[in-house]
């Protein structure tokens, strides 16, 4: 506000001398006078103009000194805080850069080593599943073992019942009959064949 008051009372100065060096100018040249060389109201006037420019660089240097002196030392202030502003921010950007670049190698970092757990987990699921496969088809082979080992005792002991009841009814027809040693040794080797062919089928 200050600056303001004393720019406005430089101005209407200035104005007063402008207006003041108008009137000077003009009194000087109302006479029509045919001289040669200068005149006493020419000096007089270019006098009477010095002082006034003399007297206006004066209160000039006065009252306008300070706020213009004020004015550069502001503008002055203001570029070094906008160029200290600049380079706080430049060195705040690189820094930004520099922290986003070690993020950036952190994340390739990070990717590499998830990839490399996803292989080494597929390659452990792979061999899980490999085991499980090798135990479950040596379970099955046992069980058809078992059950192979099963049937044949199954077989076995339907022979012996069958080879006890064969027995049994050739005991009958020989203490039913009496029968020559021929008719033994027939009969004999009629039921060895009877159980062979049971025995192939």
């Amino acid at each position: 506000m200050k600056f303001i008051k004393k720019l406005s009372c430089i101005f209407i100065i200035v104005l007063i001398f402008l207006l003041n060096f108008a009137l000077v100018w003009a009194g000087g040249g109302g006479a029509v006078e045919e001289h040669h060389g200068v005149t006493p109201t020419q000096i007089k006037n270019l006098i009477w103009w010095a002082i006034n420019f003399f007297l206006l660089l004066v209160i000039l240097y006065k009252y306008a000194r300070e706020p213009f002196l004020n004015l550069f030392k502001t503008r002055q202030e203001n570029l070094v805080n906008q160029y200290n502003q600049l380079l706080q921010k430049k060195k705040e950007a690189e820094a930004k850069y520099i922290e986003l670049q070690e993020k950036i190698k952190n994340l390739e970092k990070e990717a590499q080593e998830i990839y490399q757990n996803y292989v080494e987990q597929g390659i452990k699921e792979k061999e899980r599943i490999i085991a499980e496969a090798n135990a479950q088809a040596e379970r099955i082979k046992q069980q058809a073992e078992l059950y192979i080992a099963q049937e044949v005792e199954k077989v076995k002991a339907q022979l012996r019942e069958e080879l006890a009841e064969i027995s049994l009814r050739l005991a009958e027809e020989l203490l039913k009959k009496n029968i020559t040693p021929e008719d033994q040794k027939k009969i004999l080797k009629s039921f060895i064949n009877e159980i062979k062919g049971r025995v192939l089928h």
